[in-house]
């Protein structure tokens, strides 16, 4: 498992928001190994531990784009910023990331940073077509909370995975046969119909495990 979960938004000082933090880790954990490093879907995942670099959770039923910006500007390396609290819908969610993009962007460039890192957009109800190639992205972005991934430019180039030399198996890797990754348009009609099915699994997972939480941040 990654590290212990950072607690930011409305109410990071609730009693019970570690806790939850946990939880939301684990279900996010479960979206990395069973859905996004299964089906090979992301270019520069080496595995979930390592690819989930400093893991957010936002505890805040809003957006704001300055204190988020905070976030993805706080430490170098990939950031994923997960809103478990936000109920607004796809799009909202996808003007959000565009707008924290652009505001990581400038600041990057007024500290002289050589480029601002690339980023995503998921939601559970991202739009999406399994059957179009086009738009099968959409799709395989159903995680089970909204949240935005940030990735330095320098990890997407070719496909370049992230890993930290400290923690993986030089030999192991090595020896394993080569993975194929970034493959969302050569999914299988028998593999899009297993990862609808997980995503549910996930989303029914998540419901349950939240349950006892939501109820206390109001």
């Amino acid at each position: 498992m990654a590290d212990a979960p950072v607690l930011a938004g409305t109410y990071a000082s609730h009693p019970l928001a570690t806790d939850f933090a946990a939880v939301v880790q684990r279900i996010h954990y479960r979206y990395a190994l069973e859905v996004v490093d299964a089906f090979a879907l992301c270019p520069f995942m080496n595995d979930p531990a390592s690819a989930f670099g400093r893991f957010c959770v936002v505890l805040s039923r809003e957006l704001v784009v300055e204190s988020a910006r905070e976030l993805v500007l706080a430490a170098p390396g990939v950031v994923h910023l997960i809103y478990p609290l936000f109920e607004g819908d796809s799009h909202t969610m996808e003007r959000f990331g565009n707008s924290l993009h652009e505001a990581v962007r400038r600041e990057s460039s007024s500290r002289g940073e050589a480029g601002a890192p690339v980023h995503a957009t998921f939601h559970p109800e991202m739009d999406g077509d399994p059957e179009s190639p086009q738009r099968r992205v959409g799709f395989v972005r159903r995680a089970p909370d909204p949240f935005v991934q940030f990735v330095p430019q320098g990890l997407t180039k070719g496909g370049t995975q992230f890993m930290d030399p400290a923690s993986f198996d030089l030999a192991a890797l090595l020896a394993a046969p080569a993975k194929p990754r970034g493959r969302v348009a050569t999914l299988t009609s028998a593999e899009l119909a297993t990862l609808a099915d997980r995503t549910r699994a996930l989303r029914a997972d998540r419901d349950t495990s939240y349950g006892r939480f939501l109820d206390a941040f109001h």
